[in-house]
C-alpha cells in the first residue's frame, strides 16, 4: 500500500519510486543500479543507501505500470538479497528490518556456542557436536541471506558487503564442518556464530540509527491526514484522501489537520502552517483564503473546497522534492562509491594473500584461516557507502522543517563553497510593499497640498500605491476629502471628483499622454530621478472649469524586510560578499543598498545584463549563490552555482533554484549556506575516518603488525569494528541539527 504522499506515483508520469529491503552497503547500491538500469525503459536509476529507497526515470511518460513493477522487483531480486518494500512510505524498509527479539536470539546463541567452546563440556565428546549445532543455527538461521548474497555474487560477478560476511562466516563454518571429522583440528563455529550475530546486531542499530535520520522526511509524510470529511448531500462521509476529488468541500474542525490543499469557503481560524514554512507562529484565515494540507487548524471550524489532489498537495510535493534532493549522488558521494566499488574485490584478494602466506610462513592452517576471515570482515565499505548520502539525508531533511527546501542534493555541497550572494531587490530584498519616498510639488504648490489631493483621490483604491499614499497621509494627520466618485484607468490611475466641482487626476505619465493633460514642464519626459531613491513615480493633476494644473510627482520605493541588513552582517561574518542585483533604477538600488549595508549595488539590469552580472561576480570572487523571487530572475537563478527562490515568487523561478525558502525570512540564506558547509565538513570528516579505518583495520587484521608488536585483531573482534565504524558515520551525520539556524 503506497502512504498518503508517495516519493512519486507508482503506475503514474515517468517515474517510479519505492522502498529496498537489505541494502547495507555501496556495493549493494551499485548492484541494485546496475540490474535495474539494463531493465529496457530506464533512463537512470538511484538507490539510496541512507534512506533504502528506490527512484527510477523512465524515458517514455506514462509508461509505468504493473508489468513494468514486476521487472523491476524481479531485478532487484536477482542483484541480491534485496527485496521491494510493500510500504513506500520514508524508511519502510528499515522498519520491516530485523527486529530485536532475532538479534538477541541470534546473540544468545553464538554466545552459548562460545561458552561451551571455553567450558569443559567443549572438550568432551559431545562438545565439538552441540557447539557445531548452536554455530550452524546461527549461520544458516540468521546468515543464511549471507551465504545466499554469496553465491549470487559469484553468479554476478560482482561483490558487496554481504559477499564479505558470507565468505568469512561462511569458510569458518565449512571448514569447522569439515574439520569435525579430522582429529584435532580446530573448530571456528563459534567464531562463525558470533560473526554473523555481531553484524546483525550492528545492522540493528544501524538502521535505527538511520531511521532516525530519515525523521524529519518521514514527519512531513504524517503532517497529512490519511482521511478527509466530505461534506455533501446533506450528510459528512469520512474517506480516504486519495479518493477525494477537485472541487468537492471538506469539513475540518479544531484540532484538526487540513488533509488537501484547498480554498476556505465558510469560517475562518487560526492555523499552525510551521509544517509547510517552519514558521511557528499561527496564522489567521478565512475565507477565501487558500489553506494547505499539514497546517494544524487550532480554533475555529473551516469548510474549505479541494482545489488539489493528495498526491499534488503542497506538503506532498515538499516530500518528494526532499526524496529526489536525497536520492541524488554529490560529487563527493559518488567518488566515495567509485572507492567503495574498488574495495570489495581488494579485500577479497587480500584475503587469500593473508591466508597463502601465513600458512607458508609456518603459521598453521586455523591461524591462516583466522587472518584471512578477520581481513573479509573487517573491511566493511558500508562506513563509505553511507558517509556522503546519510549526511544529505541529515542535512535535507531537517533543512525542510526548518522552511529550506533542497530540490538538489548537489546545491547541498555547492553551497559550502559559496563566496559570494546576489540578491534581487523587488520581493526579495524589499517586501514588495511600496511606501512613499518622495514628494516633488510643482512650483507654487506645498508638499502637504499634493499630498492631501492625492491621498483623497486614492480613498478606497486597492492599488498597492494607493493604499501607500492613504498610509503615508494618515500618519501625518493630513485632512483628507472623501470623494463623490472615481473613475478607474485600468494600468494607468484614476480620477476623482470631489464635492467642491474639482476633479484630481492621480496616474502614470501614460495617463497624462494619453488625456493629452499638462505635465510638469521641468520633466517633461518623467525621467528625471526622484529623491529618496524612488523608483516608482505618480503624476498627480487637479482640474477645476475645465482648466487642469499640474500638481507635481510623488515617488514611491520598497522597503528592505526588518531581517535584510541581518542577513547581509550574518554572510559578511561568513566571509561571503553581497551584491544588489536588480532591474530596479540604479538610485533606487544604491538606496536599498546603503539601508541594508550592501557594497555591491548593480541596478538598472534586464534580465541578460544580470546573466553577465552573476558571471562577472563568479570571475572575482568565486562560486555564487542567486537569490530571486521573479520570472526575470530566473535565468540568473539558473546560471547561478546554487539558485535560491522565496516560496511566494513565481514558479518559474522555484522551477530554475536548487533550494526554495519556504517563508519570507532572508536569514534562512545564510542558515542554507552554513548548513551546506556544516554537511561538507561532516562528509569530509565521515570520508577521512571511514578510508582510515580500513586502511588500518585491514593490516592488522591481516596480522602485519604480529611478528614485531603481537598486535593481532581476531574475527570477533572484527566484526564488532565494522559495526562500530558505520555507526560512527550514522552518529556524526547526526550531528547536523538546527544549530545552523541560529543568530550569529
Amino acid at each position: 500500500m503506497t502512504g498518503p504522499t508517495p516519493a512519486a506515483p507508482r503506475g503514474e508520469g515517468a517515474e517510479f519510486s519505492a522502498r529496498i529491503v537489505g541494502m547495507h552497503c555501496a556495493g549493494c547500491v551499485s548492484g541494485i543500479e546496475r540490474a535495474v538500469g539494463s531493465i529496457d525503459g530506464v533512463e537512470e536509476v538511484r538507490a539510496n543507501l541512507a534512506t533504502g529507497g528506490l527512484w527510477v526515470q523512465l524515458r517514455t511518460p506514462g509508461s509505468t505500470g504493473a508489468a513494468l513493477e514486476a521487472r523491476i522487483s524481479r531485478a532487484v531480486e536477482a542483484a541480491g538479497d534485496y527485496r521491494l518494500a510493500d510500504d513506500s512510505a520514508p524508511d519502510a524498509a528499515a522498519a520491516q528490518g530485523t527486529g530485536f527479539l532475532p538479534v538477541a536470539l541470534a546473540l544468545g546463541l553464538a554466545a552459548s556456542a562460545m561458552a561451551v567452546g571455553m567450558s569443559p563440556l567443549g572438550g568432551a565428546a559431545a562438545g565439538p557436536a552441540i557447539v557445531a549445532g548452536l554455530g550452524t543455527a546461527v549461520l544458516w538461521g540468521f546468515g543464511r541471506g549471507f551465504v545466499q548474497a554469496l553465491g549470487k555474487s559469484f553468479r554476478r560477478r560482482s561483490f558487496d558487503m554481504d559477499s564479505l560476511i558470507g565468505l568469512g562466516a561462511g569458510t569458518a563454518w565449512t571448514a569447522s564442518a569439515v574439520g569435525l571429522f579430522v582429529p584435532g583440528a580446530p573448530l571456528f563455529f563459534d567464531t562463525a556464530s558470533l560473526i554473523v550475530a555481531i553484524v546483525v546486531l550492528g545492522r540493528w542499530l544501524e538502521t535505527r540509527a538511520r531511521s532516525r535520520a530519515s525523521e524529519a522526511l518521514r514527519r512531513l509524510f504524517s503532517f497529512a491526514p490519511k482521511r478527509a470529511v466530505v461534506a455533501g448531500g446533506g450528510r459528512e462521509t469520512s474517506v480516504p484522501v486519495d479518493q477525494v476529488r477537485v472541487g468537492e468541500r471538506i469539513l475540518v474542525r479544531p484540532g484538526e489537520r487540513v488533509p488537501l490543499d484547498g480554498r476556505i469557503r465558510r469560517g475562518g481560524s487560526s492555523l499552525d502552517e510551521s509544517a509547510l514554512t517552519g514558521e511557528s507562529v499561527p496564522v489567521d484565515r478565512q475565507a477565501p483564503d487558500p489553506v494547505s494540507a499539514g497546517a494544524m487548524n487550532l480554533t475555529g471550524a473551516l469548510e474549505v473546497e479541494v482545489l488539489r489532489t493528495a498526491n499534488e498537495s503542497a506538503i506532498s510535493r515538499i516530500a518528494r522534492a526532499v526524496e529526489r534532493a536525497q536520492a541524488e549522488r554529490i560529487p563527493m558521494q559518488r567518488a566515495a562509491d567509485r572507492a567503495a566499488a574498488v574495495l570489495v574485490p581488494v579485500v577479497m584478494a587480500a584475503a587469500a594473500v593473508t591466508a597463502v602466506v601465513w600458512f607458508l610462513a609456518g603459521g598453521g592452517g586455523a591461524f591462516a584461516l583466522a587472518r584471512a576471515v578477520a581481513v573479509l570482515v573487517v573491511a566493511c565499505p558500508c562506513a563509505l557507502g553511507l558517509a556522503a548520502p546519510i549526511a544529505v539525508v541529515v542535512a535535507t531533511g531537517r533543512s525542510a522543517r526548518e522552511g529550506i527546501l533542497f530540490r538538489s542534493g548537489a546545491a547541498l555541497e555547492r553551497l559550502a563553497a559559496t563566496r559570494v550572494v546576489g540578491l534581487d531587490k523587488t520581493g526579495t530584498l524589499t517586501a514588495g510593499e511600496p511606501v512613499v519616498a518622495a514628494l516633488v510639488p510643482a512650483p507654487g504648490i506645498a508638499a502637504e497640498e499634493l499630498l492631501a489631493a492625492a491621498a483623497s483621490a486614492e480613498q478606497g483604491s486597492e492599488h498597492p500605491l494607493g493604499r501607500a499614499l492613504v498610509d503615508h497621509a494618515r500618519r501625518l494627520e493630513v485632512p483628507l476629502i472623501r470623494p463623490l466618485r472615481s473613475e478607474a484607468f485600468p494600468g494607468r490611475g484614476l480620477k476623482a471628483e470631489f464635492p467642491d466641482g474639482s476633479s484630481v487626476l492621480v496616474g502614470s505619465r501614460r495617463l497624462l499622454v494619453d488625456l493629452e493633460l499638462p505635465e510638469d514642464k521641468g520633466s517633461p519626459d518623467g525621467a528625471t530621478d526622484l529623491p529618496g531613491g524612488a523608483s516608482g513615480r505618480l503624476f498627480v493633476l487637479r482640474a477645476r472649469a475645465g482648466t487642469a494644473n499640474f500638481l507635481g510627482r510623488i515617488g514611491f520605493r520598497d522597503v528592505p524586510r526588518p531581517e535584510a541588513a541581518e542577513l547581509v552582517r550574518r554572510l559578511r561574518a561568513d566571509g561571503i560578499e553581497v551584491a544588489l542585483i536588480s532591474g530596479d533604477a540604479p538610485g533606487a538600488v544604491e538606496a536599498a543598498a546603503r539601508e541594508t549595508g550592501i557594497r555591491r549595488p548593480l541596478g538598472g539590469l534586464l534580465p541578460e545584463a544580470k546573466l553577465e552580472a552573476v558571471d562577472a561576480l563568479r570571475r572575482e570572487y568565486g562560486p555564487v549563490v542567486m537569490v530571486g523571487d521573479g520570472i526575470n530572475d530566473a535565468p540568473a537563478l539558473a546560471r547561478a552555482d546554487v539558485g535560491m527562490a522565496l516560496a511566494e515568487g513565481t514558479d518559474i523561478a522555484r522551477f530554475a533554484a536548487g533550494v526554495t525558502l519556504m517563508r519570507p525570512d532572508l536569514r534562512l540564506v545564510a542558515a542554507a549556506i552554513r548548513r551546506g558547509r556544516r554537511a561538507v565538513r561532516v562528509i569530509r570528516q565521515n570520508l577521512f575516518w571511514a578510508f582510515a579505518y580500513n586502511f588500518a583495520a585491514i593490516p592488522l587484521a591481516a596480522g602485519a603488525f604480529y611478528p614485531a608488536t603481537g598486535a593481532l585483531l581476531s574475527p570477533e573482534v572484527a566484526a564488532a569494528a565494522m559495526a562500530l565504524s558505520s555507526l560512527s558515520v550514522v552518529g556524526n551525520a547526526l550531528r547536523l541539527g538546527p544549530g545552523d539556524l541560529r543568530p550569529g
